[in-house]
Parts: structure tokens; sequence; C-alpha cells
């Protein structure tokens, strides 16, 4: 295995444990490296950190997935995927939907895994996994026994890893709609054309958690996608729930969702152009007792965060004059360019243009499923305030 030697004063970060080595973070490197290739990372006297695959075309030049002497093969990815499931296993019991790998955070870089049964649907969004996926493949198939393994590589990570889309049955073939289960709820998911790989498994604790909120009061979901937070409210004794989303096959999907779980009086969904309707309906005398915010990332790179977080807070203000004196807020960002206190700073600025006061009571993260390596702040993306709004 060649050695990659970094720059002096560079490896601090590395050495705690960031699992990504920089091309200016480089002091000394081989000659000749092919892409994808298995390299060891040392530091400026030659004291090894890690072992990485090596990408001459991304800013990322090495993806760390070991701290010994090692190569990405075979055996190392087997068993990486048998200590992510067995983690999985000891938070969500039997259960047979859920986050299967997340990438860095299991020691795998690159590599999204999604259970659906018996359905795995995948995302591949680094060079050095991208070379190996046959022994993904085959890992699976041997420890998982999938009827099907299904790739949806279209992010735009991979044009950074010079990598171009890469959609298909692995093996099998795919049933695109399914039915899975979510704290003792069901809800059908399209795995080809649906979100991320078909379904959000990150905000599931977070649904869990809306339960003591909800009982008896009236609830808005606002970018309610396929209903996963109405419904949740409803099934925790929401007296009325509203759920409002740009997508009319979205608001379709949820009605049926409602339906599935015998909560169609319940919920009513419709189709709105969510930040329109806010500011038609704070200017008007709506109230509810507890509303949702869940919008897609507002910003995709760091160059839009300044209007991303004008955005947020335009939807929080506006949230919050729908909601009566100790009435709850739950708002939501995956965008990760946002950090955390920039979004808490967002949040009293909101209150105070609002006349309001606000009390946190939790701030949440994405689910367990999505484990954070806390050496690399990139895996901890997802934000969830609940709050009383005074």
């Amino acid at each position: 295995m060649k050695t990659i030697l970094l720059r002096k004063n560079q490896e601090r970060r590395i050495k705690a444990g960031h699992p990504w080595v920089f091309s200016n973070e480089i002091w000394k490197m081989p000659e000749r490296l092919y892409p994808g290739e298995d390299v060891q990372v040392s530091d400026s006297r030659g004291h090894l950190i890690g072992s990485g695959f090596y990408n001459p075309h991304s800013l990322i030049s090495v993806r760390i997935y070991s701290r010994e002497r090692r190569e990405f093969d075979r055996e190392l990815i087997r068993e990486r995927l048998k200590q992510a499931d067995d983690l999985r296993q000891r938070f969500y019991p039997g259960s047979k939907f859920y986050r299967l790998c997340y990438g860095e955070s299991d020691g795998l870089p690159g590599l999204i895994i999604d259970r659906y049964d018996r359905q795995l649907v995948l995302e591949i969004m680094s060079l050095g996994t991208d070379c190996r996926r046959e022994f993904v493949v085959e890992s699976l198939k041997e420890q998982f026994d999938p009827e099907c393994i299904y790739e949806r590589s279209d992010s735009y990570s991979r044009k950074l890893e010079g990598l171009a889309p890469a959609i298909g049955e692995l093996q099998g073939r795919l049933r695109p709609e399914v039915i899975i289960e979510e704290n003792g709820l069901k809800f059908s998911a399209d795995l080809m054309h649906g979100q991320k790989t078909g379904w959000f498994f990150d905000q599931r604790d977070n649904r869990a958690a809306l339960h003591p909120y909800v009982q008896g009061r009236t609830v808005l979901d606002c970018f309610c996608h396929t209903g996963a937070f109405a419904i949740n409210a409803a099934a925790g004794g929401a007296s009325e729930v509203t759920g409002m989303d740009i997508s009319e096959p979205a608001i379709e999907m949820a009605s049926k969702n409602a339906g599935l779980n015998g909560l169609q009086q319940t919920c009513r969904f419709r189709k709105a152009d969510v930040m329109q309707e806010l500011k038609i309906m704070s200017e008007s005398d709506v109230k509810y007792d507890l509303v949702i915010l869940d919008p897609p990332a507002f910003a995709k790179n760091k160059k839009s965060v300044e209007p991303a977080l004008k955005g947020y807070k335009e939807i929080n203000l506006r949230a919050m004059k729908l909601l009566p004196r100790g009435g709850i807020l739950v708002s939501c960002s995956c965008s990760y360019h946002i950090e955390e206190e920039q979004f808490r700073v967002m949040l009293v600025d909101a209150a105070r243009d609002a006349g309001r006061t606000i009390k946190l009571l939790e701030f949440r993260h994405q689910a367990k499923d999505h484990p954070v390596l806390l050496a690399s702040k990139e895996t901890q993306y997802l934000k969830c305030a609940f709050m009383a709004i005074e």
C-alpha cells in the first residue's frame, strides 16, 4: 500500500477522527496512483494516521475508512455492514425498515443503504466505494438475502467525485411501491421515483416525539410531503390535522397514507404554495395549536446560506403568528450548511420580529439509524426544535 504524507500541522483534524483529507492538505504523494486505490495516510513524520482510498478528481483526495493499515476489501465491507445492522437492531428490534448504512458514520465512505424489508436501495457517493460496488452487492446478498438490490446513485455529490449517475437493479426485480411500517403506522413509499431512496427515515424519531404534544390539538403540517408528520400527529390524538405541499403526487400519496391507517377523517391534505399560503394565513385570524415546518433544504451549498436563513426566518415568523399563546412550533432544517447555532439565532430573530417569546422544549437531530460521527460535523445535518410560543 502506497503512502501519502500530510503537510505539517494539517493533520490535527484528521487525527481527531475526521475521515476526509483535502487536496491542499497533502504534502507528498506517490507519482502513480490510480483512482480509487487504497493508500496509507501518514503525518509529515511518517506516523500512520489511517487507510483510505484516493480520488484525483475530487477536492476530497482521500476518504479514510480505517485507522489501521488495511485494504477496503470484501472482508472489511462485510464486517462493517454487520456492525451497522447490529446497531440498528438494538434501537429498532425486529424492524425491517430503516437506514442500514450511513456512509462515513458506519465506516463505509459515501455508501447509503436503506432497507425496505427484503428490498435494499443503495446510493454510492464516493469513487472508492463505486469501484468496489461488486463487493458491496456480494456482501449484501450474503448477509441479507434480498429479493432486490436497487441503485439510486443520482445525487449531485457524484459529480463532485467525477462520477456519472447510476440507476438500476443490481440484483432481482424492483417492486417500486411498498408499504413500510414506522412507529406502528403504515405508509406507502415509491422506491423508484420518491425523494431520497423513497422514504425519509431520518425523521422517524422526531415524528414519534410528536405524540405528547398533539392530544386534542389542531395541527398544521407545512411541506407535508407524503404525510408522515401529519399522520403521526393524528395517530397521537390530534383532533384535526391539515397538511400542505406544493406537489400534487405527494398530496395524493398523503391522502392514501391517511387511509391506510384509518385516519382519513382526521387528516386533510391540500396542494398549496406553502410560502405564499403561510403569508396569507398569518395575516388572517386562522389559528392552530401546533405547527410543523419541515421544508426541503434551502441551503444547497455555502454560498446559499444567507438567503436560506432569510427563507427559514420568513416561514418561522409566519408560523409563529398562526399559534396562540402556549402553542407549539416544531421547526426543522435538513440543510447541513446551516449550523445549529445559526438555526437557533434565526429562530430568535423570527420570534423577535413576530413579537413572540420562544421556550425551547426539545432540540433533536436525525434518527438513530443516522448516527453522527462526532469528529465530522458533516454527518449531523438535521435540526428539529420543539418550542412553546408565548
